[in-house]
């Protein structure tokens, strides 16, 4: 009951957060056309990776750190946390004022406003408080505030006709709200004291590995982007940025369904005090062979309904001086299926404690992806911006997929082939056969049936030796 209700919190307050950027977004490029909001996503991308370095891998840190001690230790926790922040706020700040002079004038005072409130901006790491007090669904008010904020002021920038500036002041404004409104829920929890400048840089050199691995992720989500900014213009920028942001919710989506395999998986390996017994690493395969099944089916079928509907989609979202960012879009769909793969076996590799290998997977992607767009972009600026993504994301796979076959063994076998491949023939088979008039309903029918079916066949097949005894939390997770 306890897990349900932080993840429900967590969930609520995610969903909100996203659904509130995805409107903006669309609001912003059915107003401003393709130009203005590849300026807008450029804003939004260097703000992200801003915010991953302020954060440094502090927010996991402090999550594990705060559940596992008492609870009159939690005050002293939030004061290193605080402290923490606050060094790395300033310093990400500073660097950001330093990138200002290389970005396109329209962005630079909302960037110059997060790198003078960056530690205020980046205060996101609020909801492990809120779960450990016993205030889960607090996570949804910052949210809320970011909400109507994001949306309200983009509407009436807009509305009133204002510079462009106007609309990334916006973003960061919102951002800046919900950072102050966690900090003062936060506050009726434990008190806000900073700790010493000491404890603070303890709590960042204790990250330092997940903040580093955090760190080259984020930039690789987004150095297609940057590198299309400085080798082509605002209107191959604009379409990319539209079709990428599917593969950004894909990323999300990802997060969910994955975050609670977590447990499941732990249940399988069992503890590790005394060593991992054979028969754990056993256990733990024969738990992620059907998880990664289903995904595989599901997200094959998927990315072929997304081809199917990428053109009607952009031009319904966007609008149709967007109808270029249909093939980008159909490539953010394969990236996206890639992604939830390695997700799924990240997430089997966790329990195990083996996660040092997410630091090679991330630069891996970050050195692919800078080559690739060295060599495609000038060769074609779309989509060999989008091409170079999606190689990133197969070398993370690579590595990802190494590290499990190595610890555990191969994650599928021979027999797995058709129902993984399966559904995506069918979607792909419906798609071909049928009417392209009624292809945006037809194929992503076939999708869902086929993916549900596989889904189906999969759990089927199980045999009661691969049942694990799951407590009641882990089983509905």
């Amino acid at each position: 009951m306890r897990y349900g209700a932080n993840l429900l919190g967590q969930a609520a307050g995610r969903g909100v957060y996203l659904a509130a950027g995805f409107v903006t977004f669309v609001m912003v490029g059915h107003d401003v056309g393709p130009a203005a909001l590849g300026r807008y996503g450029l804003a939004l991308a260097v703000l992200a990776v801003a915010l991953i370095a302020a954060d440094f891998g502090t927010t996991l840190t402090f999550g594990a750190r705060l559940g596992a001690g008492a609870p009159e230790m939690r005050a002293a926790e939030f004061g290193r946390m605080i402290a923490a922040r606050l060094l790395l706020g300033g310093t990400t700040g500073l660097l950001l004022l330093c990138t200002l002079p290389f970005l396109p004038e329209e962005i630079r005072p909302a960037l110059a406003l997060a790198a003078s409130l960056m530690p205020l901006a980046a205060a996101r790491f609020l909801d492990s408080v809120f779960q450990v007090c016993g205030r889960p669904g607090w996570s949804v008010w910052p949210s809320l505030a970011n909400a109507a904020t994001l949306v309200g002021g983009t509407a009436l920038a807009l509305w009133l006709q204002l510079p462009e500036a106007a609309l990334s002041v916006v973003a960061v404004s919102a951002g800046v709200v919900y950072g102050a409104v966690g900090l003062v829920l936060a506050a009726r929890l434990l008190p806000l004291r900073p700790a010493s400048l000491a404890h603070g840089w303890a709590a960042i050199r204790a990250a330092a590995g997940v903040g580093v691995s955090n760190a080259l992720g984020s930039l690789n989500g987004r150095i297609s982007l940057i590198m299309l900014a400085a080798l082509a213009g605002a209107t191959e920028l604009g379409h990319f940025t539209a079709g990428f942001r599917f593969f950004e919710l894909g990323a999300a989506v990802a997060i969910t369904l994955c975050a609670p395999l977590v447990p499941v998986f732990g249940r399988a390996v069992g503890s590790l005090e005394t060593g991992r017994p054979r028969s754990g690493t056993t256990r733990l395969c024969a738990s992620v062979r059907p998880a990664l099944t289903s995904v595989l089916a599901a997200s094959g079928a998927g990315t072929v309904a997304a081809c199917a509907v990428a053109d009607p989609l952009v031009r319904l979202i966007f609008g149709p001086d967007f109808a270029a960012a249909a093939p980008v879009l159909r490539i953010a769909a394969a990236m996206s299926a890639l992604l939830i793969t390695a997700t799924v076996l990240f997430a089997g590799l966790v329990p195990l404690g083996r996660t040092g290998f997410a630091v090679r997977g991330s630069a891996a992607a970050c050195a692919t992806n800078l080559a690739a767009c060295a060599v495609l972009i000038p060769l074609d600026p779309l989509l060999g911006a989008a091409w170079a993504a999606l190689l990133a994301e197969v070398a993370m796979l690579a590595v990802v997929a190494h590290a499990f076959w190595r610890e555990v063994g191969p994650p599928l076998t021979v027999a797995d082939v058709p129902i993984v491949l399966g559904p995506g023939l069918v979607t792909a088979l419906v798609w071909a056969a049928g009417s392209a008039a009624l292809a945006p309903f037809t194929v992503p029918t076939a999708a869902g049936l086929s993916a549900a079916v596989a889904a189906w066949l999969c759990l089927r097949r199980r045999s009661p030796a691969d049942s694990l005894p799951l407590s009641i939390p882990e089983a509905s997770s």
